[in-house]
């Protein structure tokens, strides 16, 4: 068979289902091939970043890696900002790019570009298929790199003249299919960390992404169960702790996040002890000093992160899910229970329902135009919590939407944020729909997003992959002093983009809201039309409101 044809075998060998891209000459091979396996759900995007932003969401979505692929030099460049986000937020997404003609490279042709020196500092392997025999040994380390240790993206640079070469008696064994390879911690770390455990009295759980892609939330809720551990989670890792469990705090930080919760924040600066789960400690989400006098116990799987930021006094290198019951056994070994959990239950109790009080007016609110915590307050009504995903996009809309909707099963929430290259969600969700097709995906955005990758609503439509796109658009208002908002001229309004007429152009249903009286009924005629197969846009007219909800209550 041709090289193209061996590489698509080998992708679904390794389990690959689904791919999303833009062909072109150099890719043309490797395309066409990956059209001609029924197992392989491919989408033509109509800009690579987005192709980019599909596959990724398709594998937060589903914890499973995506395949994109691209024609060489400029096109592959231009999938970048998307490559960025799956590097940042460590997201298993292989991206097959096209190259010139091996002869070629050394000459600086048409479309050349620097390949390993451009991909190589953002993803976790970078290779070129030089040789026919070269495809499947590269394409199985691609796989470890895709389904070990800490998730990432991985780039193949596939040279057009390699693509069609015939390569004879073509074998290949997967590795993606296989039992996952993982690695527990030391014995010796663990025990000392359970003893930290055990003798703290205002204990803290901080829980990563690496939580998620370890798939361990049922030994995190019973670990956390066992010795009554209040849980917060990073951006990233919201929905790794259901949070509508009685230990649950929403989004926290170490000591301190932007939009951290209440609960998570009190909490996070009291603590004796703090146990952090695969997290990145982005500097949003570690503002202000470590308690004084707290102990650190650190689980992660990539070793570079292990007393990066802060010095552990148990750092454990290991898989979440086995690390966890390796702590959740020493717990139990020792027969014994941590001091004041009742009184832990209670004060996290009471810090939740301060919490819902001071943020209740934003929620309730009957501004006009709409108050953009009203609208994830409605969304979070109408939304059924079992068969959804929410996703938000950058700016201000991640605050509004991520502090509020509760997240209860894992992978309901897919946050993003390290790189934030705006418009990510729209993609994003059009690949969440398709890892599950069944439930609902809703993309909140921006009006500057919408602008950013709107064309692609044509992609879900074509690809028959329905998605709720809500825009909550301020861009008639602007912040003054105290953090009010106030009105422009009316004729600010037209302004812009006509959002509703760029959806129904594209072939989505659309919908504006400028009163929140008619925001719920609204949104539920939006959600029946992505539930009956339509893609729906509903652009709000929402106020300017800061994201960050600390001067609620301090």
């Amino acid at each position: 068979m041709k090289v193209a044809e061996a590489i698509c075998h080998s992708l679904v060998c390794e389990g690959v289902r689904f791919a999303a891209g833009i062909t072109g000459q150099s890719i043309g091979h490797v395309a066409d091939a990956l059209a001609e396996h029924d197992e392989v759900n491919v989408i033509y995007a109509r800009q690579e970043r987005v192709a980019f932003d599909i596959c990724d969401g398709f594998a937060r979505a589903s914890g499973r890696p995506a395949v994109v692929f691209s024609d060489a030099g400029p096109a592959a460049a231009n999938a970048m900002g998307g490559l960025v986000n799956s590097w940042g937020d460590s997201v298993p997404v292989l991206f097959i790019a096209g190259h010139n003609n091996r002869s070629d490279m050394p000459t600086g042709d048409t479309k050349e570009i620097p390949f390993r020196a451009l991909f190589g500092p953002v993803s976790k392997w970078v290779a070129v298929i030089e040789e026919p025999e070269q495809a499947g040994p590269l394409l199985r380390r691609a796989f470890m790199h895709l389904t070990t240790g800490r998730p990432g993206p991985v780039v193949i640079g596939m040279p057009y003249d390699i693509s069609s070469k015939l390569i004879h008696d073509f074998t290949y064994e997967a590795v993606g299919q296989r039992p996952r390879v993982r690695a527990a911690g030391d014995p010796a770390a663990v025990a000392a960390a359970a003893d930290m455990l055990l003798r703290s009295e205002r204990p803290f759980v901080y829980a990563g992404a690496g939580v998620l892609f370890s798939e361990a939330t049922p030994e995190l809720i019973a670990l956390a169960e066992a010795l009554a551990l209040p849980v917060a989670t990073t951006l990233n890792g919201k929905s790794a702790f259901p949070e509508d469990h009685e230990l649950a705090l929403g989004i926290g930080g170490f000591a301190r996040a932007q939009y951290g919760s209440l609960p998570a924040t009190v909490l996070a600066q009291e603590a004796d002890v703090i146990l952090t789960l695969g997290c990145g400690f982005k500097k949003h989400a570690t503002r202000g000093p470590r308690p004084i006098g707290s102990r650190h116990i650190q689980v992660d799987v990539d070793p570079g992160e292990i007393n990066k930021h802060h010095i552990a006094d148990a750092p454990i290198l290991g898989d979440a899910k086995l690390v966890l019951s390796q702590l959740l056994e020493a717990v139990r070994a020792r027969k014994a229970t941590r001091p004041g959990m009742a009184q832990t239950r209670a004060r996290v109790a009471a810090l939740r329902d301060r919490w819902n009080t001071v943020c209740a007016p934003l929620l309730t609110s009957e501004q006009t135009p709409v108050n953009p915590f009203r609208v994830t307050r409605e969304l979070a009504r109408l939304l059924p919590r079992d068969r959804s995903i929410m996703l938000h996009d950058a700016g201000s809309v991640r605050g509004t939407t991520c502090q509020h909707y509760p997240a209860i099963t894992p992978r309901s929430f897919l946050g993003f944020g390290v790189q934030s290259a705006m418009g990510w969600s729209i993609g994003a969700a059009i690949g969440a729909k398709a890892a599950e097709p069944t439930k609902i995906v809703c993309a909140v955005i921006g009006e500057e997003a919408f602008n950013e990758t709107a064309m692609d609503i044509e992609t879900s439509i074509r690809g028959r992959l329905p998605v709720l796109i809500i825009v909550k658009n301020n861009r008639a208002y602007v912040d003054h002093d105290g953090g009010k908002s106030q009105k422009l001229a009316t004729a600010r309004f037209a302004e812009g983009v006509d959002i509703a007429s760029v959806a129904m152009a594209l072939g989505a249903r659309a919908f504006k809201v400028e009163e929140p009286s008619v925001l719920a009924k609204t949104l539920a005629e939006a959600i029946a039309s992505v539930e009956a197969g339509r893609t729906a846009v509903v652009e709000i007219k929402t106020i300017r409101e800061k994201a960050s909800l600390h001067r609620l209550w301090e």
